[in-house]
């Protein structure tokens, strides 16, 4: 009985044996992580900027400067549109911007004590095209073109309150970042230069010339469609 016993516990255990080198090994499976697609810059867009604008003034009486960089600053904000396409991580664009501004300025000429000059920007605008490298959703870029601004020279005396206004025109040149929050958002910070270029005016019979250059810091937010 105890040989039996032992023969049916070795060929039980034979079986189980040969069952257990019969199952196949499965590899666990790799499952790579989930992988956002690259953010897509082309398209169009609008907004709205917000910043402050340092400007300088230099005045010319007859030939003569009277004044030179005199300070006109002051806070611009306003609208912007543009479209971008894309090509790999490289962007490029074309964009407008329109913006009102309290930029204000008073000197004292150099020649004539008892003058006072007030300068004002009322707006200032622009059409620029842009490139830029794109790393997902961060856009790095430049952006230069056409920088135009309304602007009125006064001039204040003893006798007398004298108006010169007219619209600038000449270039911009700058940069800055956007980045986008989702598919629709977009944040911007960005540095612009502008040279508005000169004027020559007639005022009280005198033929005055006047420059014009501003330096702006400026933040965005964009709706891109």
């Amino acid at each position: 009985m105890k040989r039996i016993l032992i023969a049916a516990f070795t060929l039980a255990t034979s079986a189980m044996l040969a069952d257990a080198a019969d199952l196949k090994i499965k590899s666990p499976v790799y499952k790579a992580p989930a992988v956002s697609p690259a953010y897509n810059w082309s398209g169009g867009y609008v907004g709205g900027h917000v910043g402050y604008m340092w400007g300088n003034t230099s005045v010319w009486d007859e030939g003569v400067l009277i004044e030179s960089d005199a300070a006109t600053d002051g806070v611009v904000g306003g609208l912007l549109a543009g479209v971008n396409w894309q090509s790999g991580a490289w962007v490029f664009g074309i964009e407008g911007d329109f913006g009102w501004t309290n930029a204000h300025g008073t000197g004292t000429s150099q020649v004539q004590v008892t003058e006072t000059n007030l300068y004002d920007f009322n707006w200032t605008g622009h059409v620029r095209g842009r490139a830029g490298y794109a790393m997902n959703n961060w856009l790095f870029f430049v952006a230069g073109g056409l920088a135009v601004a309304d602007f009125e020279y006064t001039q204040v005396t003893t006798a007398s309150v004298l108006n010169g206004g007219s619209v600038y025109s000449g270039w911009s040149i700058g940069g800055g970042i956007d980045y986008a929050f989702n598919p629709n958002w977009i944040g911007r910070i960005e540095f612009l230069h502008d040279d508005f270029g000169s004027k020559s005016y007639l005022i009280g019979g005198e033929p005055y010339r006047v420059d014009l250059t501003a330096q702006t810091v400026r933040g965005a937010i964009i709706f891109k469609h």
